[in-house]
Order: C-alpha cells, then structure tokens, then sequence
C-alpha cells in the first residue's frame, strides 16, 4: 500500500493486488452498498489514520477509484468543504478525478456527501435518450458523459453526490427499466478500446431535450 500526499484535503491512494486481499476489496464488487464493502472501507481508512495524519471525515469524502489490469487499484481520497451556504453547482471536470477542483458542492442535508461515479448500459438509443430526458434538471448529478462501442450499446457515466459512497439516489433507481447497471470502473477500461464519445460533460442536457 502506497500513500502519496496530494494536499491537506486529498489522498492518493495505491493498492497491490495483494492489499486488495487485506482489505477485503474486489475491483468486481467496489461501489456496492453492502455491509461488506462498508467494513472493507472503514478498515482502509483506518489504516490511512495510522499511517498519516490525514484527518478525513467519513461523512464528507469524495471516493474516486480506478482498477489496474493486474488487480490492483488507484483511489483518489478527499475530504469535502463544508459550508452552510454551500450551494449545487454544477461541476465541470472530465471523467477522471481533477487534482484541482474548486467548484462548490452541496452540504450533507441538501443533498448528499459523497462524490460516486456510476455507469449504464443500454441497447438502443432510445433508452439512452429517454433516460437523459427524465434526469433533465436533476440536483443530483453533476457530470454526465454518453458512449457508444462497436456493438451499438450505450453507456451513461453518471457523477452523482449521494448520502453514501456506496449507494445510489433513490432518483436514479428507474433507470433499470431502460438498461443495466455497469461497475464504472471496469466499464471505463472497456470505452477506452471499444467506444467512442457521443456528449460530454453534460449528455443529460445535450440529449435529453431531443427526445
């Protein structure tokens, strides 16, 4: 386990497939919201208290997590401001983590502490564009990037801020009507050979007012 200082607020954090076992963590299973992934985490971040002084509060993080080839995994840990002013807007960063983000996020009641990134799969454009419509003006999500791979599926990459780092807004639970939830991480991996960009970083209002 390797742990690099980004700033007082962020943390880089890389494991071996090796600390993946210690901790309990599956690159197929990460983002569930289980008891088991809840504990996995807590003991992660149990260790960064111990081995730095870096002082996250597990309320307010925003978790984002990307999968080697080999099994291991790199995780970009940072603890939100919180401001009672604080207001939704949206943010504009690309798919991967921004080192450099100042762009304000909501507090804990209004909407949600944790920063998670989800992903869908669809088989016809149809379902993509009706989803993108539906989410049209959503205070949920802050990012929305739109794909299409070589077989014709579609995928939606969803930044979302939610009450936990592995649930989901209850809002975005219709969206098994119109496709299949992906493991974002994994699903990432996958566009970067197989798929090419449709809209990005707002696919809900570039597509959903064409449907």
């Amino acid at each position: 386990m390797e742990l690099i200082r980004i700033s007082e607020r962020k943390l880089k954090i890389m494991l071996t497939p090796t600390d993946m076992c210690h901790f309990e963590l599956n690159n197929d299973c990460f983002g569930e919201d289980s008891t088991k992934m809840h504990q996995a985490f807590r003991l992660l971040l149990d260790e960064v208290r111990r081995r730095t002084d870096f002082e996250g509060d597990d309320r307010h993080l925003s978790i984002q997590y990307f999968p080697s080839r080999e099994g291991g995994c790199e995780m970009f840990i940072s603890q939100l401001c919180q401001t009672d002013e604080t207001v939704a807007v949206p943010i504009q960063n690309s798919l991967l983590p921004s080192k450099n983000s100042s762009a304000p996020l909501p507090t804990r009641g209004q909407i949600g502490s944790f920063r998670r990134d989800c992903a869908f799969r669809f088989t016809e454009l149809n379902y993509l564009l009706h989803v993108c419509n539906r989410l049209l003006g959503s205070s949920n999500v802050h990012e929305s990037h739109a794909y299409r791979d070589e077989r014709n599926d579609y995928f939606l990459f969803l930044t979302v801020l939610s009450a936990s780092p592995f649930s989901l807004p209850k809002e975005l639970d219709f969206l098994v009507e119109y496709g299949n939830v992906e493991n974002a991480a994994l699903l990432r991996l996958y566009i970067q050979e197989h798929a090419t960009l449709i809209a990005s970083p707002d696919a809900i209002g570039t597509l959903g007012i064409l449907r």
